[in-house]
């Protein structure tokens, strides 16, 4: 691939500078510790949000009883409306949080992200309180505090990107990117796993019962952690940039105009379609197969979503650690996309048929399997995906590009919930109505399969200009500077 960094040249062009710097002939690049406590920031806020967001879903009757008082009927689930005000507000607050990151910086970002976050947190644990009577301020309460709890989205979902360029080398960026971005399903993890035990033995009809408030009294000190963590960072931006394309990129393209060149950019419009199918087939996919499950005599409860969860956050390490050696970036996202369509179409097969009980049966183990399998090929295509964005969109700023794919997936996640809740009501072709809206997620992966196979090929301006101030720097240094600053003006 022509836009892989050469190693041997790199080699050759760097000098040991003081203080863990590498010289680059005049210009000296520098990496500092402090650039893990910014990433641990990230990390750790995406992980408590995404725990506040699933939390519910396993407890869809529990969660029903104590904040509403009643059985859903033909309304919407407590836990079902829990989970869709943090997509709704990640569409409509992305932009905000997207200006705010480019312009006021990762310091900033991370305050308002954590802030929003605790208090979020805070709000739900009070409508948790059992001494509250009233079902309705339990409920307005709660959907309060997830409203203020999902804003936090606005930044962490978009400061992955921008902490990997502003603090780390350019053999770095991918596993930065790919560490901030598994802190999510490792959360959905623990969102799945901890009221799974916790709530084994709750009983339904209990409005005075304190296990919700030490449930969410738990989600409030996980979300004061970054907090405490944010008022750590020091500064917005590292004294000396670490990579050739952080020190030459400034936000001279304007806000709006910088969001239209994505969107009008054609590879990165595909690039959007592939993130956002990939963001909102999975994890639509796990909320809904609860269902499917129990139909079939399955009862596992939250686990199939935190075995997902962990299998994905694995698989995105090695992704992100090959994508920082070779740069292969559509290559990882080709191979997630056909991986995930097999393994969807694969569960969706097996499940035609109900579970068997006998003792020796391995359909449970295999269950867990396949559900591992569509976390293994679809997490990764997150923090790759993003990685991907900020190279075809590049001199954009990155928290612009990341957050126009991120606005975009969360955009199909609020819909595709809607798109199963619809097709599983038209029952169509089948006795159980929940397969053909299955049947629907296995053809919109196809078309994920379609656009990464013959339609995905993207340039990659950022490692060019990157491969272009080495070979450049080699033979003239002033001239190298030259070219470079007028290659990113034409940009």
């Amino acid at each position: 691939m022509g836009s892989v960094i050469n190693k041997e040249a790199v080699a050759a062009d760097k000098e040991p500078a003081t203080n863990g710097g590498v010289a680059d002939n005049s210009v000296v690049y520098k990496v500092y510790p402090a650039r893990w406590l910014v990433l641990a920031v990230c990390c750790f806020l995406a992980l408590s949000n995404a725990m506040q967001w699933i939390s519910f879903s396993s407890l869809s009757e529990e969660v029903q009883m104590y904040y509403r008082g009643k059985p859903a009927n033909q309304s919407m689930e407590v836990s079902l409306v829990t989970n869709q005000i943090f997509q709704f507000v990640a569409v409509f607050t992305g932009f905000g949080g997207m200006y705010i990151t480019d312009n006021k910086g990762i310091k900033t970002a991370g305050l308002l992200g954590t802030s929003l976050n605790v208090i979020g947190a805070t709000i739900r644990m009070i409508a948790s309180l059992p001494f509250i009577e009233s079902h309705f301020i339990r409920e307005t309460l709660l959907h309060t505090g997830s409203f203020i709890a999902a804003s936090a989205q606005a930044f962490f979902l978009v400061l992955p990107s921008k902490i990997a360029e502003c603090w780390f080398p350019g053999d770095q960026r991918a596993i930065a990117n790919v560490l901030s971005f598994v802190a999510n399903p490792a959360g959905v993890a623990l969102g799945t796993i901890v009221p799974s035990v916790l709530f084994k033995n709750y009983t339904h009809g209990n409005p005075n019962s304190w296990m919700f408030f030490s449930f969410t009294l738990g989600m409030e000190f996980l979300a004061f952690f970054p907090f405490i963590l944010a008022l750590f960072v020091r500064s917005k931006l590292p004294p000396t940039p670490p990579s050739a394309s952080s020190a030459a990129h400034q936000n001279n393209i304007g806000f709006v105009k910088s969001i239209l060149q994505c969107i009008l950019n054609v590879q990165f419009f595909i690039q959007m379609t592939l993130f956002a199918f990939a963001f909102s087939l999975l994890w639509s996919l796990m909320i809904f197969l609860d269902g499917p499950l129990k139909d079939q005599g399955y009862n596992m409860a939250g686990y199939p979503t935190a075995v997902c969860a962990v299998v994905g956050t694995m698989t995105s390490l090695l992704a992100g650690h090959i994508a920082d050696k070779t740069r292969r970036f559509k290559e990882i996202i080709r191979v997630c996309t056909v991986g995930f369509s097999c393994s969807v179409i694969t569960l969706r097969m097996f499940l035609d048929r109900p579970a068997d009980k006998s003792l020796d049966s391995w359909d449970p183990i295999i269950v867990y399997i396949l559900c591992g399998c569509l976390g293994a090929f679809s997490i990764p295509q997150f923090p790759i995906g993003v990685e991907l964005g900020v190279e075809t969109t590049f001199p954009v700023m990155e928290a612009t590009s990341s957050g126009v794919l991120v606005i975009f997936g969360s955009l199909f996640m609020f819909i595709i919930p809607f798109v199963q809740t619809y097709t599983e009501g038209l029952k169509l072709f089948y006795q159980q109505s929940w397969k053909f809206a299955l049947d629907v997620t296995c053809a919109l992966s196809l078309v994920s399969v379609t656009l990464s196979l013959f339609f995905l090929k993207p340039r990659y301006r950022r490692l060019e200009l990157e491969n272009a101030k080495l070979a450049l720097g080699r033979e003239e240094p002033d001239t190298a500077r030259t070219v470079v600053a007028s290659d990113i003006e034409m940009r």
